[in-house]
């Protein structure tokens, strides 16, 4: 078996690939939306002789982290005919993708698991936690009577100034976000092929939008496919336009972070909610990660040996010092109790502020110094990830 990039030749055994081992065949905007991102990414295939049996998609895409914005390699369409399975294939891609993304300088990797333990095996870890909300009409918020200042649009009836704005204003706020994705025109093109429908309304406050919601109305059902403002009136704007829609629909649909306090200052805020765990992440390179980290108190030189066995360019003792300087060292006076030692799947989540160090430490099950953690935990940003994007 051989794996390299697919070349162009061989892109019509990725579609008939991807629509053999996926539930839905691709076809009109959706094929050609996947046909794009296969010319774009870093496509892997796995060769039989001449016949592509396994494939794995790297999209060239980024990830806000504490507000330092990271090269990120999005791993999506992952598949092997079924009579090539069991043969460690999907071992093979997943660790030449490992590889090329550290060649690409994409620091960071995001994937949408169909096994969160298959994953985790390579060193990926849950990241996010995702609130799925269902407002029924008879719940739906009341904020007031108030005339905001709205503006509409549509990918079908397309304002050309205001779509610019409100892309703007999605990457502004995609950089001081943790967890954001600024996106390219490329992205919103992909947007638009997986839902033509979409709606746009934005919140003006002056000049300025300062917030934004994409969504669709389809059987009476408003579902809510972005939803970013940059303040608490705005969010009340928002809500105000979407129950301006109470004759027409019967329910509001969602997604939200979990650890966002939803609908809080609603009057009734008991409604349908379902949290799902479906995106994980992973360091690719841990020395690159930490040279752009966003230190916060370093008051004393922090130690830390990272545990990958399939990234062995990781696995070394690290120090970073009161100035935020890493280093890799390869030996160390440092006993192992004041110092951490992470496996690289627990290291990520850590890092990206899912995980605080005090449960790293538990669910790593190694003895650490008191003193050790709380240097580690003055020394990390807290801010909890929150990432929409799907891939």
């Amino acid at each position: 078996m051989d794996i390299h990039i697919v070349s162009p030749n061989d892109y019509g055994q990725i579609h008939r690939l991807r629509d053999y081992c996926f539930p839905n065949k691709y076809s009109g905007a959706r094929r050609e939306d996947f046909h794009y991102w296969i010319e774009q990414s870093t496509t892997l295939g796995a060769y039989d002789d001449k016949k592509i049996v396994g494939q794995l998609l790297i999209l060239p895409l980024n990830i806000t982290v504490h507000g330092v914005s990271y090269k990120m390699g999005g791993i999506g369409f992952v598949a092997t005919y079924p009579e090539y399975r069991q043969q460690g294939i999907i071992k093979m891609l997943m660790t030449e993708a490992l590889q090329k993304m550290r060649d690409n300088g994409q620091t960071i990797s995001v994937l949408a698991p169909f096994s969160v333990s298959f994953y985790r095996y390579f060193g990926w870890e849950l990241f996010f936690e995702k609130l799925h909300y269902t407002i029924p009409q008879t719940m739906f918020p009341s904020l007031g009577k108030q005339v905001d200042d709205m503006k509409r649009m549509s990918f079908e009836w397309l304002d050309p100034v205001l779509f610019q704005m409100i892309k703007d204003f999605h990457n502004a706020q995609a950089i001081i976000r943790n967890g954001g994705m600024v996106r390219d025109d490329g992205w919103w093109k992909r947007l638009e092929r997986r839902s033509p429908d979409s709606h746009f309304a934005a919140y003006f406050q002056g000049s300025n939008i300062e917030g934004y919601i994409r969504y669709t109305i389809r059987d009476g059902t408003f579902t809510i496919q972005d939803f970013i403002v940059a303040n608490f009136l705005a969010e009340q704007a928002m809500w105000r336009y979407m129950t301006s829609h109470a004759a027409s629909v019967s329910s509001i649909t969602g997604v939200t972070s979990n650890h966002y306090p939803f609908g809080f200052y609603f009057k009734e805020p008991q409604f349908k909610r379902e949290v799902k765990q479906d995106v994980m992440i992973r360091v690719v390179d841990v020395f690159a990660f930490m040279q752009q980290y966003p230190w916060k108190d370093i008051q004393e030189t922090l130690t830390i040996r990272i545990e990958d066995p399939f990234c062995l360019w990781n696995e070394h003792v690290y120090q970073i010092n009161k100035n935020g300087q890493v280093s890799i060292i390869e030996t160390s006076s440092v006993s192992d109790k004041h110092m951490l030692t992470l496996p690289i799947n627990l290291f990520s989540a850590m890092m990206v502020g899912y995980l605080s160090v005090k449960e790293t430490v538990v669910y790593v099950n190694q003895p650490t110094a008191e003193k050790a953690i709380e240097q580690w935990q003055r020394a990390l940003p807290t801010e909890k990830p929150a990432f929409y994007e799907y891939f």
